[in-house]
């Protein structure tokens, strides 16, 4: 399970000057991967009601 949280952390050594810009960093590619996920399964969703709904 631990394997799966470090998959959505970014594992490269990059110096931040405060430490909150790595914790920022992580959060934001976190959030624009969910909101891509989300996207998806979302338009998958408009798209097969269209199509089974005509």
């Amino acid at each position: 399970m631990s394997n799966i949280s470090q998959e959505f952390v970014s594992g490269e050594r990059r110096p931040y000057k405060l430490a909150l810009g790595k914790i920022n960093a992580s959060s934001l590619s976190g959030f624009i991967a969910g909101a891509i996920v989300a996207s998806i399964i979302f338009l998958t969703g408009i798209l097969l009601s269209i199509y089974f709904f005509q």
